[in-house]
């Protein structure tokens, strides 16, 4: 009786998919990872030092959402770092074929679609706080008025861009999504299994 392990088929699409990722985010991990300590070791001590926070340092009378922004940047740093070394750790397990790197793979992907979603509110919600905060001057020369006209415009294609650009990698995210959880590809990280010959002489 010989046992001998059937192996299953090694689909290009997950190799590419787990190289790419793999690098975008070791190099995303190693930046954030810089700008972490940097963070830690220079930017928090002086801020203990006033024992204030950040948003105080603002000048007055500035956005709601701007303050939140800098009370929060350290938070944001972090969670940054978290989420690249949490992709950087299922792109290595997508590229061994691990069942559990396929789903935590999936479930990041899904967050990154949320994230995109949710990224588009808050970029409408901050820009605009922090556009309505210069409002026009009440009889403006016709240069200051022409130039307001100039940065609304800008601000719109700048919206309009980043929407664009959330509908797309959404939908790219999607179809990884739906390309991971196909018969084939889960058949992939499916437990290797043992195909029995069994050979003797016959009666």
């Amino acid at each position: 009786m010989n046992s001998q392990p059937a192996m299953p088929a090694r689909s290009t699409f997950v190799t590419v998919l787990a190289w790419i990722f793999i690098g975008f985010t070791g190099f995303a991990s190693l930046i954030s990872l810089m700008q972490n300590l940097m963070l830690q070791l220079i930017f928090v001590p002086l801020m203990q030092q006033q024992h204030v926070p950040m948003s105080q340092n603002l000048p007055p009378g500035m956005p709601v959402q701007m303050g939140w922004m800098f009370d929060h940047l350290f938070w944001m740093f972090r969670i940054f770092l978290l989420l690249s070394l949490s992709v950087l750790t299922a792109s290595i397990g997508l590229l061994l074929r691990k069942e559990w790197a396929r789903k935590l793979f999936i479930g990041l992907m899904a967050f990154g679609i949320l994230y995109q979603i949710g990224g588009l509110f808050f970029q409408w919600w901050y820009m605009s706080a922090v556009f309505d905060h210069f409002p026009m001057p009440p009889n403006p020369k016709p240069d200051v008025e022409q130039m307001m006209q100039v940065m609304r415009g800008f601000m719109n294609v700048i919206r309009i861009f980043t929407m664009l650009m959330s509908v797309g990698i959404s939908i790219l995210l999607g179809w990884i999504i739906k390309k991971l959880v196909s018969a084939p590809i889960r058949q992939e990280f499916a437990p290797v299994l043992a195909s029995t010959t069994i050979t003797g002489n016959s009666p």
